[in-house]
């Protein structure tokens, strides 16, 4: 795929003739989003969704494009489910914008992926690939009564202080740091980065629990959120980390994400995790498998 890694984040930029190269976010925890100026670039036009989700959650102004339209190369695989025109990339008040757009679980839906993280590259594999010596753990997905998969957010089961821990797989999850927290981890690292994240309940467990864990307070900009450094997670038994975990409300986890997840869920697992790892994920065989990078 037509990638870039910046801080262990992924953005395809596939090239459009007339229009130069698009920017979109890629983030298996995220929807399916594209910006009102990356239309108007396009010459394109939206509809008003068909689907009940849109008005529901959007409200009655919602306003939508296909994959489809977008004109991009064949090699780009094309999610069905629509992306939602909002004004600007912006996640929250204070951060710069994001790109054209997200292209989030439903794009990933339906296909093998690799992302290889120390060599910053993404493939989309061929049906029923596996890699070979990598170590396969299961996903969770949300299925109605009749088994049918309801949505494509994928769980997965870390161990962190020899716990098991339900997350998202997240490679989305993203933080931009205060000029303050830049200076005291003093890493040589960007202020918009990849994070993790983990419900504030838990937080302050880790915090009582593990006092030698380096804590820094208001570190995210926007929210003033803290974040926590978990010196060992295992993933698929492999031990990755240090690890910085970003403090989220716990209803943003244990009502809205695991609404949409297969079984509760209390924060999430991103690419500053995965950094050192070669990671597939079979969304039809809801499995993964890591190995260590290149």
């Amino acid at each position: 795929m037509p990638v870039q890694f910046q801080a262990d984040r992924v953005y395809l930029r596939p090239a459009l003739a007339h229009v130069g190269t698009l920017r979109f976010y890629t983030d298996t925890g995220g929807g399916m989003v594209i910006a009102a100026t990356a239309l108007a670039r396009l010459g394109l036009s939206s509809r008003p969704p068909r689907e009940q989700v849109f008005p529901a959650h959007f409200g009655p102004g919602a306003r939508v494009v296909s994959m489809q339209a977008l004109g991009l190369p064949a090699s780009i695989p094309l999610a069905s489910a629509p992306l939602m025109v909002v004004p600007a990339m912006r996640q929250i008040s204070g951060w710069p914008p994001q790109g054209d757009g997200i292209l989030g679980q439903a794009w990933f839906a339906g296909h093998v992926w690799t992302w290889n993280y120390p060599a910053k590259r993404l493939w989309l594999d061929p049906p029923g690939w596996a890699p070979a010596g990598a170590r396969a753990v299961p996903l969770g997905f949300p299925v109605d009564a009749q088994g049918k998969r309801i949505d494509d957010f994928p769980r997965i089961v870390v161990r962190i202080a020899g716990k098991p821990l339900p997350l998202l797989l997240d490679t989305g999850a993203e933080t931009y740091l205060t000029r303050a927290a830049l200076a005291q981890l003093r890493d040589g690292g960007p202020r918009r980065r990849a994070t993790s994240m983990i419900i504030a309940s838990l937080f302050e467990r880790w915090h009582r629990e593990h006092p030698g864990w380096r804590i820094i307070r208001q570190a995210q900009a926007g929210t003033m959120a803290a974040m926590i450094e978990v010196p060992r997670v295992r993933v698929a038994g492999l031990r990755v980390g240090p690890v910085w975990f970003t403090e989220r409300p716990d209803a943003n986890f244990l009502k809205v994400m695991s609404s949409m997840t297969s079984a509760p869920v209390y924060g999430s697992l991103g690419g500053n995790a995965l950094r050192d790892l070669r990671m597939t994920i079979d969304y039809p065989r809801a499995l993964a498998w890591f190995m260590r990078g290149r």
